[in-house]
């Protein structure tokens, strides 16, 4: 996997972040702003009234019930539009179900990029199984930023990156994630660092591990435009062991503000398959720090 020798800007023009007005929407609305305001996006804020809200209400009440759900929501949009001066932005306030009206909003305002809070349960197919959030996860064209439950106390005082971490297998996911990575790390002028992950099956004998440990590394240097030193100088590891533990390792020690990873899905209703399927599951519950995951 090689970039040609000018890696272009990756354009962001339109962002789209859901909120549901919880807490935990709160530091996923602060990264999509300050990307948003990075790259002169435009910022869409959706919030969705869902039927599900009314299902237990008996129905003499639906009536009542479903402005009193319209109004409350209406405030809350209100306060978030006053909070977003000085970016564009433009405020969807949805009915329907709610992964619908957010995919109808993908394609209908061309989104480049989707912004969501997450749980970040634990477990291959249990990141809030059948809930927005996987289907957002695994089934929207474009990149996705993911900020779990652990983020939140990082954005205090405005998000920003200082440090992103890039981790690649080579596959083809890997070569669409690179632009991504490195466009961040212009606007945001921060240090980029590309990992790689080795496992038993790439020592098989009678390979020579330090042979295969240059190989990689020599392979890592070359995911990188040759203009890199125009934007900073990218550091480079390789490391064995289970890929999500030592991607998550790794952020840690270098005290990384993004993961970005490349991610493959296939299959029947957009199941996730190698990558995506376990690495970067796994990833996205366990990251202390905001998660980009990046389609073929």
């Amino acid at each position: 996997m090689k970039l040609a020798s000018t890696t272009p800007r990756v354009a962001l023009e339109n962002v789209l972040v859901a909120t549901d007005f919880s807490p935990l929407s709160e530091p996923a609305l602060l990264w999509a702003k300050a990307i948003a305001r990075r790259y002169g996006s435009e910022l869409y804020v959706t919030h969705v009234i869902s039927p599900a809200e009314t299902a237990l209400v008996p129905p003499e009440y639906w009536g009542s019930t479903q402005d009193a759900i319209e109004e409350a929501a209406t405030r809350e949009m209100e306060g978030l539009d006053t909070n977003l001066r000085g970016v564009a932005h433009k405020m969807l306030l949805q009915h329907g179900g709610v992964w619908e009206s957010i995919s109808e909003a993908i394609e209908k305002f061309r989104i480049d990029l989707v912004v969501m809070a997450t749980h970040g349960r634990e477990g291959l197919g249990r990141l809030i199984l059948g809930s927005v959030a996987e289907q957002v996860f695994r089934r929207v064209p474009c990149p996705v930023l993911t900020v779990g439950p652990k983020v939140t106390s990082q954005v205090i005082g405005g998000p920003e990156f200082r440090q992103i971490l890039f981790a690649t297998n080579f596959g083809p996911e890997s070569l669409a994630a690179i632009r991504y990575a490195v466009s961040l790390t212009q606007e945001f002028g921060t240090g980029l660092t590309l990992l790689n992950v080795m496992d038993e099956k790439d020592f098989e004998p009678p390979t020579d591990p330090q042979v295969v440990l240059q190989n990689r590394m020599g392979r890592l240097h070359k995911v990188i435009p040759p203009d890199a030193e125009r934007w900073g100088e990218p550091q480079f590891a390789v490391e064995f062991g289970n890929a999500s533990e030592q991607i998550l390792n790794v952020a840690q020690e270098r005290n990384a503000d993004l993961i970005v990873l490349g991610a493959k899905f296939a299959g029947h209703g957009g199941a996730a398959t190698h990558l995506a399927s376990a690495t970067a599951h796994t990833v996205v519950s366990h990251a202390t720090c905001p998660v980009l995951t990046v389609r073929e």
